[in-house]
């Protein structure tokens, strides 16, 4: 499977390899979370293209593995 996203280093957008990421820093503040209820959430990783500013958030795969938070956003978010 091809990644047309930031993670793959190339910019979908522009098409530059001026790709920077935080996955490796330490998670702090709202912005690096995506909250699934009053009691869990998900950290993001952020990729933004340096040369025109598109920029991704992503949940962590590792993040993606938690049964019970992934049954509790599909019993409450809406599927598109």
């Amino acid at each position: 499977m091809q990644d047309d996203s930031l993670r793959s280093g190339k910019c979908p957008k522009c098409g530059s390899n001026d790709v920077y990421t935080d996955r490796e820093l330490p998670k702090r503040g709202e912005r690096m979370q995506l909250v699934v209820s009053s009691w869990k959430w998900f950290f993001l990783d952020t990729y933004v293209c340096l040369s025109c500013g598109h920029f991704e958030e992503f949940v962590r795969e590792t993040e993606l593995r938690d049964e019970k938070t992934i049954e509790k956003i599909r019993e409450t978010w809406k599927k598109l």
